[in-house]
């Protein structure tokens, strides 16, 4: 573990310079980082909250940004850093170092933050809960897990982006980021990556994984296109034993899977796709999705078996991450 601790000193030391020049953030007498979150960086990831507290009123509802960790947590993330750990071999948090040096000057869209603006308050969510999310999975197993919405417009597609830059920042961990929204694909447009060939064309059987996976620059990151749709179905796309054969293909090529899924109040297809991951999360945007919306998301989920480990609240600060308590839609702000 010592090669560990000098890499997370030596990331401090590198980021407490460069943000020391440019005083966007502090430190405490410890090394810690003190994290600002500017209502300015609305729609982005500002909390995450088990989806057994959301829609509860507010004096019920955790005001942290991320819960600590602690005992059997504590210990399986420990485990995944560990050098010891067959399944991921000489995983280690890296800052500086990481394969997002080889993506400098890649032109991405400007909603990825965790790649454009990695000291900014909002990249360290991400990485806050990208812990959150690494402390509640088996290390040893390889981890398919989706991210779906209630409705439209609540910035899936960006968590889901923002996520698999940050999960990439582990080196030696193998990342890849799956567009199952066949309807309404957009992951790889955000990374300016090619659009097809891509799921839809697996399912139909016109290419293999191997012709549809798209490199980033960053060297453990890859992209899975949503494709060409065309005329095709995609409810039976998702529940054909070709969709099983690929998400298993991808389990044994990659250590951590992200799924974009379409919205639960659309369509159906995210209970198909959710039974192939080892568990969902959902998108909240703050002071727009109403309530009630999810709850019956939630309700709606977890009726079909499928294993909610929690919720994300976009477009929110940290001092108001609490989800409000009230029926009807927010107004936009």
């Amino acid at each position: 573990m010592g090669h560990i601790a000098e890499a997370l000193k030596k990331a401090r030391l590198e980021r407490e310079e460069k943000l020391r020049l440019g005083g966007a953030t502090r430190f405490d007498e410890f090394g810690r980082r003190s994290i600002d979150v500017d209502a300015s960086n609305v729609g982005q990831a500002a909390t995450v909250a088990p989806a057994s507290r959301v829609g509860l009123p507010p004096e019920s509802t955790t005001r942290r940004g991320v819960e600590p960790m602690s005992g059997a947590a504590g210990l399986r993330l420990a485990d995944l850093l560990s050098t010891k750990n067959e399944g991921l071999r000489g995983v280690e948090p890296v800052i500086e170092e990481s394969g997002t040096e080889a993506g400098r000057g890649w032109d991405v869209d400007s909603s990825l933050v965790a790649l454009r603006d990695r000291a900014s308050s909002v990249a360290e969510q991400y990485r806050a809960i990208r812990t959150w999310l690494l402390c509640r999975v088996n290390p040893k197993e390889r981890t398919c897990l989706g991210v779906t919405r209630s409705i439209p417009g609540e910035g899936k597609t960006v968590t889901v982006a923002n996520l698999a830059v940050a999960m990439a920042e582990i080196r030696r961990m193998q990342v890849v980021a799956i567009d199952c929204d066949l309807r309404e694909g957009a992951l790889a447009d955000l990374f300016r990556l090619r659009t097809t060939p891509g799921v839809t064309d697996i399912l139909a059987g016109r290419v293999g994984l191997e012709d549809a996976l798209v490199k980033t620059p960053i060297s453990n990151l890859s992209i899975l296109p949503a494709g060409r749709l065309g005329d095709a179905n995609p409810a039976e796309l998702l529940n054909s034993s070709a969709a099983a054969r690929l998400f298993d293909e991808l389990r044994d090529r990659f250590h951590y899977s992200l799924v974009d899924t379409p919205p639960v109040q659309r369509v159906s297809d995210v209970g198909v796709i959710g039974a192939l991951c080892t568990g969902l999360i959902m998108v909240v945007r703050m002071h727009k999705t109403a309530s009630h919306l999810v709850r019956q998301s939630i309700t709606w989920l977890q009726s079909n078996n499928l294993n909610v480990m929690g919720c994300v609240a976009t477009g929110c600060s940290l001092k108001d991450a609490a989800y409000s308590y009230r029926g009807g839609d927010y107004p936009e702000r």
